[in-house]
């Protein structure tokens, strides 16, 4: 009897991703499972061509050399709550965490904090393991504390997550504790070099020997979109990105989904001159889309290796698109009468306490480019595009200028992303 063929069941694939903490392009393993339902890899290599001519009746090269190597990454699936912080941290940068109040314990900085602080100094102390919130809006950041020291003031070691703070806090700041879930706001980072994160994916498919599985590292997101439609969809995102080129994962990963749901398109409220609540709802939106788009350029350089030296990020932009059916010309007038007014879209699952999750896009400043009637169905409907405008309200704790901000509300713990 002949030996069963071996194949490959896709239906047992899984994508894993991990934040890149060392240099860009170094292989992190997974520390999440990231819910998609469609990835499709593909490595880039160049080949040079040797055309050099030798008195043959020939076009074709003479030889194939190896030149630069990176790969390209296209994937998405329905919104996970749990997972969408990892793609906005690449492709957005800047982030600001808040909990939830456990409404005791409060108390103030008894002297500033500087960028990379392990510790911080309080009026009152803070026991050890306790999860606290230090500063409000765009620099507050959670950390759980370590074991204080002192009489008052009090030194509170800041244990997880490392690294220390992110940004620079000033004498009498709140330091309150909290719980989850937490809210994470993502801006466009300005700061420093102004490179988000780069994060490594895994991809578990079968084929590859010994573990199954190819990891792409120093992935830098190009594009991120995001759509929904109430009538027939869940909300679901997708993306595209160049990483450094794959290389096999030494051992089998392993597929550590979490329970959150996805969340159904209907739940998306809208806001226009206003939050997506109350008397700025606007409740005939039926259909939509976000597009988030970054310059992404990998640079090659005469170092001995085939590998990006660096993946660059430069300028972002964010656009959309809107479908009312039509209560009203206010879609059009968006348009004609030049209004740039607040657009907000929020959708939530639902759910009360810890299982409580949201996704906000605030854009404190949205023109509305294009408005086209459609007299064709059984309402008069409107399509309209927007592209987001730059502002300062929308800014994150780096400062300057961003076009939107992200918020998302579930219980992941701080420094997951």
């Amino acid at each position: 009897m002949s030996p069963t063929p071996t194949t490959y069941a896709p239906a047992k694939q899984f994508v894993g991703i991990a934040v890149e903490t060392s240099a860009q392009g170094t292989p992190a393993a997974m520390t999440a499972t990231l819910l998609v339902d469609s990835f499709k890899p593909k490595d880039s290599p160049k080949f040079l061509e040797d055309k050099a001519w030798r008195g043959a009746m020939a076009t074709d090269s003479f030889a194939q050399i190896p030149g630069t190597q990176s790969a390209e990454l296209d994937f998405g699936g329905p919104v996970f709550l749990d997972g969408l912080g990892f793609i906005l941290r690449n492709i957005m940068g800047d982030l600001s965490t808040t909990g939830t109040s456990t409404g005791t314990g409060g108390t103030t900085l008894s002297a500033s904090a500087a960028v990379g602080a392990t510790t911080i100094s309080t009026v009152a102390t803070i026991a050890n393991g306790t999860v606290i919130q230090i500063g409000t809006g765009a620099t507050a950041e959670v950390f759980t504390t370590g074991t204080p020291t002192g009489s008052g003031p009090y030194s509170i070691p800041l244990t997880s997550p490392t690294g220390g703070l992110v940004y620079a806090h000033a004498s009498a700041q709140a330091v309150q504790p909290v719980t989850g879930p937490f809210t994470y706001a993502w801006s466009l980072l300005n700061s420093g070099t102004g490179q988000p994160p780069s994060h490594t994916l895994t991809h578990m498919l079968g084929p590859t020997a010994t573990s199954g599985a190819r990891q792409y590292p120093g992935a830098c997101f190009s594009e991120v979109g995001f759509k929904w439609n109430a009538e027939s969809d869940l909300f679901t995102w997708d993306a595209k990105a160049t990483s450094w080129p794959s290389v096999i994962l030494g051992s089998p990963p392993v597929s550590n989904p979490g329970s959150i749901a996805p969340m159904a398109s209907w739940r998306m409220s809208v806001g226009i001159g206003g939050p997506a609540a109350g008397g700025t709802l606007i409740p005939t939106v039926m259909d939509g889309e976000i597009n988030i788009k970054r310059e992404v350029n990998p640079y090659f350089t005469g170092n001995g290796v085939q590998t990006p030296y660096i993946i660059q990020r430069a300028g972002l932009t964010v656009e959309g698109k809107l479908s009312f059916v039509a209560d009203s010309e206010s879609p059009y007038l968006y348009m004609i009468n030049n209004t740039q007014p607040q657009l907000q879209l929020s959708i939530s699952n639902g759910l009360a306490g810890l299982a409580a999750g949201s996704v906000v896009f605030d854009f404190a400043k949205a023109a509305f480019t294009e408005s086209e009637p459609d007299g064709s169905k059984t309402a008069v409907e409107y399509s309209d595009n927007f592209k987001a405008v730059l502002n300062t309200t929308n800014a994150g704790g780096s400062g300057s200028y961003s076009p939107c901000k992200i918020s998302v509300t579930c219980n992941v713990t701080p420094g997951t992303y």
